[in-house]
């Protein structure tokens, strides 16, 4: 996967800077990625090692469940060697995604598969393709009574056509979302500030290098304050 894939998706408009932002942290907090959609199974894998590669330093795997379906094990083994995971499959939305990722037989349970993240759908459309909603799975959570809570999932963005913009959910989320990758809320907020303005900025420049994107993730890392839990 190329090193600037990720740009080149801000370029192009797939995504924006907020979004790869948040992408960038959760990944970073080891959630992984899915990508479902209409737009082909080249597309879809491009956008999951986009996603995932946002920090050139980051080992990344992306399992097509289409060719093979993901099982427990697998997904464990990698989480546990700290390889940043992305899902792809031909699924015309959520629910159709979490019932191919169940299966009838060896698929993922039910608790495994709301652990899984993110989910971005990405659309074929007449500019070309588009990433047109972006789910939040909620892992499975116990309340101060210890009571099992599966909660629904959430919407972190949505393209509005009308103002051909990202919808915004995820600010909503801000608190369940640092807190997955242990972070303080205040802590969350400015590291995504401060990242998505990072990738709007080096988007925008006509003409950057693989290692000279690198070198600017590793200044920007080396400065940020050190991690709140």
């Amino acid at each position: 996967m190329r090193p600037l894939s990720a740009l080149a998706l801000l370029r192009t408009g797939v995504l924006d800077p907020g979004l790869a932002a948040l992408a960038w942290l959760l990944v970073e907090g080891g959630v992984p990625v899915v990508v479902i959609g209409s737009a082909g199974t080249d597309e879809r894998s491009a956008m999951a090692g986009a996603l995932l590669s946002i920090d050139p330093a980051c080992a990344f795997v992306v399992l097509d469940a289409d060719v093979e379906a993901p099982t427990l094990a697998r997904l464990a083994a990698l989480l546990r060697g700290g390889a940043g995971v992305g899902i792809t499959l031909a699924a015309t939305d959520l629910p159709a995604a979490m019932e191919r990722l169940r299966g009838e037989a060896g698929g993922l349970p039910d608790d495994a598969i709301r652990r899984l993240g993110t989910v971005f759908a990405l659309d074929g459309t007449s500019r070309g393709p588009r990433c047109s909603i972006v789910h939040y799975l909620r892992p499975t959570e116990r309340d101060g009574q210890g009571h099992v809570q599966r909660r629904p999932p959430a919407i972190l963005a949505a393209w509005d056509e009308a103002t051909a913009s990202y919808e915004d959910y995820a600010w909503a989320l801000t608190p369940e979302l640092a807190d997955r990758v242990d972070r303080s809320q205040a802590d969350f907020e400015e590291r995504l500030r401060d990242r998505a303005a990072l990738l709007a900025a080096t988007s925008r420049s006509a003409h950057i290098s693989a290692s000279e994107w690198q070198e600017r993730v590793q200044r920007h890392l080396a400065a940020e304050p050190l991690r709140v839990p």
